[in-house]
């Protein structure tokens, strides 16, 4: 399992969640994909880009996702799952002005984005045509990503 820690704004632990990393059946291996502390509520993950980011900041499905968009240089947070948008979330982006939705090309991802666009009038979806950002990402390396947000921007 890869353990990704939710860290506060200062670098103190908040909680942490587990990814398995193997391709398999998770179900038939007795645990899920991901896996979070018992009764731990839906956390931004990230949140110290809230604090650091200008006047824009992107939003993605997931955390792996969160940590590519960072790695490429872009203030990111990241929602551990396409159904955890809470209303706390929206008070946290609200004093963007340009807020990008990364959601995933299914109809989850379509919800996701749909769902943080109709919060914040600020949220505008990107238009990933068919794989996540990772998966973008592994395959074309940060300038598939790029060329996105200056499509949409355009």
């Amino acid at each position: 399992m890869l353990a990704i820690p939710y860290l506060d704004r200062l670098g103190k632990p908040l909680t942490i969640r587990f990814r398995c990393l193997e391709d398999h059946d998770h179900r038939a291996a007795f645990h899920g994909k991901y896996n979070t502390v018992k009764d731990d509520p839906p956390r931004m993950y990230g949140v110290a880009d809230v604090h650091q980011a200008g006047d824009t900041i992107d939003v993605t499905e997931g955390e792996l996702d969160r940590i590519v968009l960072k790695k490429i240089g872009l203030h990111t947070v990241g929602l551990p799952g396409a159904s955890l948008w809470q209303p706390r979330h929206r008070r946290m982006l609200a004093g963007f002005n340009r807020v990008r939705v990364w959601g995933d090309p299914d109809d989850a991802g379509s919800e996701f984005t749909a769902r943080i666009c109709r919060a914040l009038r600020s949220a505008r979806g990107m238009r990933l045509r068919d794989a996540d950002v990772s998966d973008t990402y592994m395959q074309g390396g940060a300038q598939p990503l790029l060329e996105l947000i200056k499509e949409t921007e355009q």
